[in-house]
């Protein structure tokens, strides 16, 4: 009885996470999701839906899904594909979506897994042909929003740090698209903010002719922050600081070597 009272309290929770995306919690606690929905049918799911339009070619919305794993899913991934999922995006593979209680099941299971999305993730792996490490760091903040029935806007910061090759810093967004050619602003440590306009389009990965509005821009130029990196604009009144005092020595340390210090 104890254990049945158990597994239900768990089914509880994590329904509880269809209400917005959740980020406090551990982050590989799969305790929940499986609870909800298998592993095998999360990846499934994905994979028919997700994967067809961000690609490793083609990252709509500076996501791929390729190789996306349930059993180990990035925090960071979790979150944007839960907030795409509640925006609609099922619809956008250009097939029937699932049954509304599969949706359900699976929008649950990737909340779940995006816990500790807000604290920095950090993932290193290593050329061996060539013998460059290659470091990812990313962290994803929410912004309230009055759009998409009251779900949060989140930015999604990846730092991306191949062999001591110039970095790559993006930034990306979900659910809601800014006008095309709109120009934000991100500035480091409280210093003068360098402007981006956003522009240009996203083609779908899966054979269909849609198209959707930009999901992310690259941050060129940018520093890496001391303290914070502070975007604004993006969305009209709309504000996130991403919190680079919080980011490991180790991780500033890995990350030296593509940027430029703040």
């Amino acid at each position: 009885m104890k254990e049945r009272l158990t597994r239900c309290a768990c089914v509880v929770a994590a329904l509880a996470l269809l209400n917005g995306v959740a980020f406090a919690g551990p982050a590989d606690d799969r305790t929940t999701s499986a609870a909800l929905m298998p592993v095998a049918q999360q990846n499934d799911l994905v994979q028919r839906y997700c994967a067809v339009c961000h690609t490793d070619a083609r990252k709509n919305g500076g996501l791929s899904l390729e190789h996306f794993d349930a059993a180990h899913p990035d925090p960071g991934d979790a979150a944007m594909v839960v907030s795409k999922m509640k925006s609609g995006a099922f619809g956008a593979a250009g097939i029937p979506p699932p049954d509304h209680g599969t949706q359900e099941a699976l929008i649950a299971a990737l909340s779940s897994a995006a816990a500790g999305a807000d604290a920095w993730t950090v993932s290193r792996t290593e050329n061996t042909a060539a013998g460059t490490p290659t470091v990812i760091v990313s962290v994803v903040q929410s912004v309230p929003s009055t759009a998409s029935q009251g779900e949060p806007d989140l930015y999604r910061l990846t730092l991306t740090c191949r062999g001591g090759a110039r970095g790559e810093m993006l930034l990306a967004w979900s659910p809601n698209v800014p006008q095309n050619g709109r120009v934000m602003s991100a500035a480091a440590d409280g210093r003068a903010p360098l402007t981006y306009k956003v522009e240009g389009t996203e083609t779908m990965g899966n054979g269909t002719a849609g198209t959707s509005g930009p999901g992310s821009v690259v941050l060129r130029a940018m520093p890496l922050p001391a303290r914070t990196l502070t975007v604004s604009n993006l969305f009209p009144d709309q504000r996130v600081v991403f919190p680079f005092s919080k980011l490991t020595s180790a991780a500033r340390q890995a990350l030296a070597s593509c940027f430029g210090g703040s």
